[in-house]
This record gives C-alpha cells, sequence and structure tokens, in this order.
C-alpha cells in the first residue's frame, strides 16, 4: 500500500505520527508533502513544493496542487492529513479528484473545528477574534465527508458525536511512543520539574513559572526546564526574571534528544488550556516520570490521578503546586507513580498498539 500525507508538524511530532504507518509490512511507501524534509524514516519520502510555486500561490495552494500531482502519477490508497485546516481540507479536495479515500487526523482536539477553528493553533482561523458557528458548521460537514476520522481519544470522539458523526469511520489513534526510545535512568536527575511545550499563549507557561515561585522559597534547590520554542521566549523570560526565579529555570529550546531530558528529570507538568492527547505527556510517562497535568482534552485518557500522577484544572496555579511540592517531598511516591506511568502509557500509546490499530484503518479503508 501507498499512503500520501499531508501537515505541518515538528520532527518528533511526526516521527510519533508517521512511524506507525512506516513500520508496517504492509505499506510500502509514505509521501509527505511538507513545508520541510520530514524525519529520516524508512520508506517515507518527502515532497516540499518548489519556492517558485509557494511564492505565487501560497503555502496551503502549493501543497494541494503537489497532493493532487501526486495522487494523479501513484494512486495512492489511502490520503491521510493532519489537522483540519488546511490539510483536511487538501486531502477531502485531493481525494475527490482522484478517486482515492481521504482520512484527516484531528490532533488538536475539538478546538480545531469548535466556533471555526477560533482558538486553534491555525495561522488564519485561529486569530479569528470570537467564534463563528456558521465556520463550525462548515468544517464540521469537512470532517464528516471524510472516509476516515481519526481523533487522540474518547473526549473528541464524544465531541463528533455531539454533532451527528459517529460511527465506526471515527476511530482513536494516538500519537505512537517507542519503549525502547525513552527509558528511566538510576541518576540523580538535574531538573525537579521538566515541561515541553510550545512557548505560545495556550501552553500558559506562565502558570507553572508562578507555581516555581510558590514553591522556591521552601525549596531553594529547585530546578526547572522548559523544552520549545515560540513567540513567548522573550516575554516568559522576563516573567521569569520578574518574579525572581530565573537563576532556577532553564530555558532549553527545541530539543531533538527530548528523551535525555527527561531521563534528567524528576516530574512532568503541562498547563495547557487545551490540548488533543499530548505527544510530549504520553513521552514523559514512557521515561518513567510521573505527570501532573491540566484536565483538558484526553488527558484523563491516560493519566490516574493518585496512581500514575495528577489532574488539575486550567489556571490553578494553588493546585500545581500543591501537587508538586507534595511528589517532591516524597521520592518514593515519585517512583511508584513513575513506574506506573509507563506500564500505562504502553497500554495506550506504545508502538506495537498503534501499529496495529495503524494496520486495521488501512485494511478496512482497503475494503471499502
Amino acid at each position: 500500500m501507498r499512503v500520501l500525507v499531508t501537515g505541518r508538524m515538528n520532527p518528533n511530532q511526526l516521527e510519533a505520527h508517521l512511524r506507525p504507518f512506516t513500520d508496517l509490512e504492509e505499506v510500502r511507501e509514505v509521501v509527505l508533502v511538507a513545508d520541510e524534509p520530514g524525519p529520516a524514516l524508512p520508506k517515507l519520502v518527502t515532497e516540499v513544493p518548489h519556492p517558485h510555486l509557494v511564492r505565487a500561490v501560497g503555502r496551503a495552494a502549493a501543497k494541494m496542487f503537489v497532493c493532487v500531482k501526486l495522487a494523479v502519477r501513484s494512486r495512492p490508497h489511502l490520503i491521510l492529513s493532519y489537522n483540519l485546516v488546511p490539510h483536511g481540507i487538501t486531502s477531502l479536495v485531493t481525494g475527490w479528484a482522484v478517486g482515492v479515500p481521504s482520512a484527516v487526523h484531528l490532533i488538536g482536539g475539538p478546538r480545531e473545528w469548535q466556533g471555526g477553528g477560533w482558538r486553534s493553533d491555525n495561522a488564519v482561523v485561529g486569530r479569528l477574534p470570537f467564534p463563528l458557528k456558521p465556520l463550525e458548521a462548515v468544517l464540521v460537514r469537512v470532517i464528516a465527508r471524510h472516509d476516515a476520522i481519526l481523533v487522540m481519544g474518547s473526549s473528541a470522539r464524544r465531541e463528533l458525536g455531539a454533532r451527528g458523526i459517529r460511527g465506526a469511520k471515527v476511530r482513536a489513534l494516538p500519537a505512537s511512543v517507542d519503549p525502547a526510545r525513552f527509558t528511566d535512568t538510576n541518576e540523580e536527575p538535574t531538573y525537579d520539574i521538566v515541561t515541553v511545550s510550545q512557548l505560545i499563549e495556550r501552553k500558559r507557561i506562565g502558570d507553572l513559572l508562578n507555581a516555581v515561585s510558590v514553591l522556591r522559597p521552601r525549596s531553594p534547590n529547585l530546578r526547572c526546564a522548559i523544552a520549545g520554542t515560540g513567540p513567548q521566549e522573550r516575554s516568559l523570560r522576563d516573567y521569569a526574571s520578574f518574579l525572581g526565579i530565573d537563576d532556577c529555570v532553564d530555558f532549553l529550546g527545541f530539543c531533538r534528544d527530548i528523551e535525555a531530558v527527561y531521563s534528567r528529570s524528576r516530574l512532568f507538568v503541562l498547563t495547557s488550556r487545551s490540548e488533543g492527547l499530548s505527544v510530549a505527556l504520553t513521552e514523559a510517562m514512557m521515561s518513567g516520570l510521573p505527570v501532573i497535568v491540566t484536565d483538558v482534552g484526553e488527558a484523563s485518557d491516560v493519566v490516574r490521578a493518585g496512581q500514575n500522577g495528577f489532574l488539575f484544572e486550567v489556571g490553578d496555579v494553588e493546585s500545581l503546586a500543591g501537587h508538586l511540592s507534595a511528589l517532591l517531598e516524597d521520592p518514593e511516591l515519585v517512583r511508584t507513580l513513575g513506574q506506573t506511568a509507563k506500564a500505562d502509557v504502553v497500554q495506550v500509546s506504545g508502538r506495537a498498539r498503534i501499529a496495529e490499530l495503524s494496520r486495521a484503518i488501512l485494511h478496512d479503508i482497503s475494503r471499502s
């Protein structure tokens, strides 16, 4: 089978989502249409639109043009897109144009379509100043017309069901995590707290800095790592300085060897206002870290409060600081929760499980 893919993700996300497909014996080739070359995976080929074409029609239209051209030439068995706007539209149009099944993977969760995507990360609809119900209705119809609709977990399935999209073509397919890549360590950690995140408003990194400032007076040796890049980096650095914690917070930038960062950390935190199922969250759990994350998106599919981590409400800095304090004062509880976190996430996002789910999706589409 040949799979044509379009989407925009960082290299870690691409590997987590595409590796299960390239691992399958049934898959001959995966062709990724993207703005830049994808990760070095077996069977993966990247097609980048020519710069002249991008300048002439824009990135989204250029990728749609390349997708249609490739689909006409190679007749893939499936056209798969990651994120709804614009890539889900590209997969739907390309599939319709050449008579090939299309699938959209809504990795960003319900915010991709709710209110027309006004709170999504998309550079166009994400700039809307308020929700637009007519645009939401259009996006829901685009989703429904795909032959397969992939989501990150149970919350998104319920949200789609409430809009009349349900049944066998809606499937949960989390990003995969390789147990061999993420391993815990017996070395003394460098960081007490780590988060891995884009530095954007939706991620609410300021809440983590506030929690660190609460803990610092009674934990003078506390250290926190923030891995990731984004437009808020300068303002977050300034805020850490304002709080007087800039000496204990390290901004690491984008880390290709994120597993090494996890192996040097005690606890993982995610403060997002919204998520699908965070790849960073599942990778941290696979590394044997207890997790303290906001109760949004699909987090409750994998986080069992008091057993492998804790959930807290968005913006509740007091609750976040309380969970962090309790764990940092109890190394044995950290160890126990970390072991459970690793065992739990293998069942949800382990590479072998996601490969089997991917195989079932491809087989069902090929028979349809």
